[in-house]
Formats: structure tokens, sequence, C-alpha cells
């Protein structure tokens, strides 16, 4: 008798079901009107907050690595203690002197293990740490985000650049950046050119084969050789600016649109270049040591220069610049 009257007094009625309805709506808008009067408990990323996200985390935070290249010894200890492979270094001998050509670190591999840091034998100290740090160290920034994976490969030194390894003295402690400054400038970089200057240098064969440095982009043969291909391209155009601007950007600029050089679109320094607004024939960064000699063979060609004779001049003007 009591189970079935227990069950009778859960039954309700039309006007029932109306009134328990609105008690339950009733109290779910209370919990969410009650929010009104309290305090917010939920950060407005990226553009609402106190501080800067970064300077927020703690000064041992593991976000992306940074390699401070005035103050790198060229140990290669970082390189060869990753367990996975993650930094790429190469070193080159110029006129008998070592120095390094690349030093690339792949953030899309790296598992934030930190041994990279322990391995460094160069200690640091930069503005507002607490404590050292070394040539290589980790940093506060996280945001990696991408929907292009070659975006993830710092490089920090340029295509062409021949870096001379710092020479520490014993038991100093070298004055370095601001954590972070370095990362946040070679990300905002390899997002400017990463994917298309990787198909451009393969394409001309500075990617995969280890070409493109200046040590290679210079050897006598090598920059003969180019200045006799490009030779009958320059004489073709002749004196058209179209016609030397359209040979400046196919053979000789990395097609980026990077503005590394300071002007908007790679056709426009070339512009630049033929009209005189721009003299400096070297900052194509994308394009590295291996640029700066194909515009400069083009000019010295355009001079009425013979090929040997523009060869050499590209070269000595590719040393000046990239090393």
């Amino acid at each position: 008798m009591s189970n079935q009257g227990s069950g009778q007094s859960l039954k309700r009625g039309y006007l029932g079901n109306i009134v328990a309805a609105a008690r339950t709506t009733a109290e779910g808008m209370a919990v969410t009107l009650s929010q009104y009067f309290r305090r917010a408990t939920t950060v407005q990323y990226p553009d609402r907050t106190a501080v800067p996200v970064t300077d927020s985390l703690p000064e041992r935070y593991r976000g992306f690595l940074e390699v401070d290249m005035d103050i790198c010894t060229a140990c290669k200890a970082c390189e060869r203690d990753c367990p996975i492979n993650v930094i790429a270094i190469d070193i080159e001998k110029l006129d008998d002197t070592r120095g390094m050509t690349r030093f690339d670190i792949d953030m899309g591999k790296c598992m934030y293990c930190g041994i990279c840091v322990e391995s460094c034998p160069t200690d640091a100290k930069a503005p507002g740490d607490l404590e050292q740090t070394k040539c290589i160290r980790m940093t506060r920034e996280f945001e990696g985000a991408t929907s292009n994976f070659e975006t993830l490969t710092f490089r920090f030194i340029r295509p062409g650049d021949f870096v001379v390894p710092y020479k520490p003295k014993k038991g100093e402690v070298v004055d370095t950046q601001r954590r972070g400054e370095i990362a946040r400038h070679v990300r905002k970089k390899a997002q400017e050119y990463n994917v298309v200057a990787f198909k451009w240098a393969f394409a001309n064969g500075g990617a995969g084969a280890k070409k493109g440095g200046a040590a290679d982009v210079v050897k006598e043969e090598v920059v003969l050789k180019r200045a006799e291909e490009l030779a009958p391209m320059v004489k073709e155009a002749g004196n058209d600016p179209k016609k030397v601007e359209d040979l400046l950007y196919a053979q000789a600029l990395a097609q980026t649109d990077c503005e590394a050089c300071g002007w908007p679109t790679c056709r426009a320094y070339a512009d630049a270049m033929i009209s005189g607004k721009d003299p400096e024939f070297f900052k194509c960064e994308p394009g590295g040591a291996q640029s700066t000699r194909d515009m400069n063979l083009i000019f010295q060609l355009r001079l009425n220069k013979t090929p040997a004779e523009a060869a050499k001049a590209a070269a000595k003007i590719v040393l000046e610049h990239h090393q």
C-alpha cells in the first residue's frame, strides 16, 4: 500500500508539470544571474591580461628554445646530446677560419627535455633573471599554433651567413639578451618565409644538399659557371627595366615577399635596385649568399664585364656581407 501511494504522489498533472519546469528553469537562471555579481575567474587571453602572459610564467618554464649566437662556441654539445636530433649545426672553414653556417632548431620535434641546456658549457646572465642561464636556453615563449609545420623550424643563422664562434674566458658569466627576445625574432622570421624559402632553396640547390653557404657559392668554379649561365640572359634583357626586373626576380631573389629587405615585395626590391633607390645588393635574407652572388653577377654583367670579371667582383661582395 505504501509503495502504491508513493507512486501516486510522483504523478503530476498538466499544471504540475508546468510548475516543475518553471521551477527548474528559474534555478538554472539564478545560477547564471549570480555570475554578474561575482568576480570573473576567466582570463581574456591575450589582449586583456594585467601583464603579458609570458611575463606571468615562472623563470624555469620550458617554452621555445633560443640561442644567443653572439656567445655560441660552436662546441656542438647541444646537437650531440639531443636524443631526438632536434638541433642541426653546420660548421665550415673559410680561409682557414672555422665558423658556423647553420644553427637550426626544429621546435615541432622538440620534447622540451632540457638536455641541450644542461650540455651547454657557456654560462650567461639575462636581464631580469634571478638565475644564470646558458647560451642555449628555454624561454617563456609558447605560442606555436600554426597551419604550416615548416614555421616551427627556427633558424638562428641566416642562409649564407658565416658566424665565427665565441671564445669565452675561464669562469666568465657572459651577459646575454633578455630571455625570449631572440625566440620571438626567429619565430617571426620563420612565419614570414620558411615555407616559401624552403621550396625556393630546394629548387635552386640550397636545401637538402647543404649548398647556398658563403663558402660554397663563391668557389671559383661555381661562381664562374653561374656567371656564364647568366650572361646570355642579361644580354637578352638588355636595358629594358621590366626584363631586368623579371631576371632578378626569377634568377636571384627568393620570391618570398618577406619584407626583410625593407621593401614590400621582391619585385619592389628588384625595381629599387634597378632605379638606384636601393644600392645594397645583398639584402635578400631567405636567399642568403646565393641571392647576393646572383644579384651582383647580373649587375656586373650589365656593366659589360666578362663572366670572369663579374665572378671575381660578385665573390668579393658575398664575402664582405656573409661572413
